[in-house]
C-alpha cells in the first residue's frame, strides 16, 4: 500500500492507493494549529480490515440497490444479500488498489479498471478520481466510461469531524434540502420524497446535530449547488460541501464521532424511473464534481447577524 501527500499554502492531504482513500486532511484552526478533520484510521494497513469504507471512493454504484436492477427496461440480476446490494458488494472499489495516474504538489489522480460482470453489472468501467487542492478547498473530480449501457453512481466515504477531540453532536449542521427519500425497512428508497418540515431531518437552518442519528438521503434544492455546511465553535473551522449531484447521504456512524457527506445520485435509481437517471451509455462520459471549502469563523452565521 502506497501513501501520497499533496499540499498548498492552506491545506495538506494524505492519500492511499488502496480505495483511492482520503486518509488525512489538515486544516488550521482558529489558533493556527493544524487539525486533521478526517476521522480515518491510525495506520494504512488498518484499512484492509475496515468495514466502514473510511475515506474511500465508492463504486461502481454507491448506496443500496434492490436485485434485480433494470437497464433499458431489462432486468439484470446482481450480487445481493437478502435482496439488497450495498456499495457494490465484493467488487466495491473501496477495497481495490487504484493505479497512480498523475501526481503534482497540489494534485493527485488515480485510475481503476472494473471488469465486465463485476457484481453482475453489464460493461467494464474505466474510472478516474482527481483530488486537487485549490486555495482553501479540496476538489474531487470523478470520471468514468463504460463499454456497455450500465448504471454508475460514485461518491467518497470520508468521515469528518472539525473538532477531532470532541463529539460530533456538538457541531452545527445545515443541509440545503427540503425533502428526504422515504426508505423501506431494508433502507432502500421506495421512490417517495417527503418534506423535512417539522421533522428531525430539517437542517435548512443551521443547528446543533445533538442526538439526531442520520443515515438518510437528502434531496438537494435545485437552486443551490451548496449541499451542506458544518461548523465547530471549538475550532472555528467551517466546511462547505458543494456538488453537481442531486442528492446527499448524510451518515453519522454509531461507533465513532464523525459525519459523512456522500454526494451522489439517488440509491435504487435503476429501479425507480422517476429519479434522476444513473444510466451511462457505452462511450458516454460520467462526471461527478464535489468540493469541500474551509474557512474560519468565531460565531455562527445566524449569531453574527443579530
Amino acid at each position: 500500500m502506497k501513501v501520497f501527500t499533496i499540499e498548498n499554502e492552506l491545506l495538506k492531504a494524505v492519500f492511499l492507493d488502496y480505495g483511492a482513500t482520503l486518509h488525512q486532511l489538515w486544516v488550521k484552526d482558529k489558533k493556527g494549529v493544524p487539525t486533521n478533520v478526517i476521522m480515518g484510521l491510525e495506520t494504512p494497513k488498518e484499512y484492509l480490515e475496515d468495514s466502514w469504507s473510511r475515506g474511500a471512493v465508492v463504486g461502481r454504484f454507491a448506496g443500496r440497490l434492490e436485485n434485480p436492477i433494470h437497464v433499458q427496461s431489462k432486468p439484470i440480476p446482481i450480487e445481493h444479500s437478502d435482496g439488497v446490494l450495498l456499495h457494490s458488494g465484493s467488487s466495491g472499489w473501496n477495497t481495490k488498489t487504484w493505479n497512480l495516474k498523475e501526481e503534482k504538489k497540489d494534485m493527485i489522480s488515480f485510475s481503476h479498471f472494473c471488469p465486465e460482470g463485476a457484481s453482475g453489472f453489464p460493461g467494464y468501467v474505466e474510472a478516474e478520481i482527481m483530488y486537487h487542492l485549490k486555495e482553501n478547498s479540496l476538489h474531487l473530480n470523478y470520471l468514468a466510461q463504460t463499454s456497455a449501457d450500465t448504471h454508475i453512481n460514485l461518491t467518497n466515504h470520508a468521515y469528518f469531524n472539525l473538532n477531532p477531540k470532541g463529539k460530533i453532536n456538538t457541531q452545527y449542521l445545515c443541509i440545503h434540502a427540503d425533502e428526504v427519500l422515504e426508505l423501506k425497512s431494508t433502507l432502500v428508497p421506495n421512490g417517495i420524497k417527503k418534506s423535512v418540515k417539522e421533522t428531525q431531518f430539517d437542517f435548512k437552518e443551521q443547528k446543533q446535530i445533538n442526538n439526531t442519528r442520520l443515515d438518510d438521503y437528502f434531496v438537494l434544492q435545485n437552486d443551490s449547488k451548496e449541499a451542506a455546511v458544518l461548523f465547530s465553535q471549538e475550532t472555528g473551522i467551517e466546511m462547505k460541501t458543494v456538488t453537481n449531484q442531486p442528492g446527499l447521504v448524510v451518515f453519522t456512524p454509531p461507533h465513532f464521532e464523525a459525519i459523512c457527506f456522500e454526494t451522489q445520485k439517488f440509491s435504487n435509481t435503476p429501479n425507480i424511473s422517476k429519479f434522476p437517471s444513473t444510466l451511462i451509455k457505452a462511450g458516454e462520459l460520467y462526471n461527478q464534481k464535489t468540493h469541500y471549502t474551509f474557512s474560519l469563523k468565531t460565531v455562527l452565521q445566524s449569531e453574527s447577524t443579530t
